[in-house]
């Protein structure tokens, strides 16, 4: 017999969301090791608490590594996306062009 879903809302009792942060905390960076060895993903996990405090996982590669890469992949897909809008307004313009002649 399954557990029923738990209700998605937050804990009001202190010790209780305590509690269930440091469970699932644990239960998170446990899924992030098994997917970076079962499928040999490099996985980049960071997590703070409500006090602050950091937590992470990162595999093999350094987080600095991951995170470099990731800034990387950012950038060339918002160069990637302002370049691809300016191609379509000059498409519309020449569209337009060819329209009035």
């Amino acid at each position: 017999m399954g557990r029923g879903k738990v209700q998605l809302k937050r804990i009001e009792n202190k010790i209780n969301r305590q509690v269930t942060f440091s469970k699932r905390r644990s239960g998170l960076l446990k899924k992030a090791h098994e997917i970076s060895v079962l499928c040999d993903a490099e996985v980049g996990l960071i997590i703070f608490s409500t006090k602050g405090k950091l937590y992470e996982f990162s595999t093999e590669s350094c987080m600095d590594k991951i995170l470099e890469r990731y800034e990387r992949y950012s950038y060339a897909e918002k160069v990637l996306v302002s370049s691809e809008s300016e191609i379509q307004v000059k498409m519309k313009s020449k569209c337009f062009l060819l329209q009035l002649v």
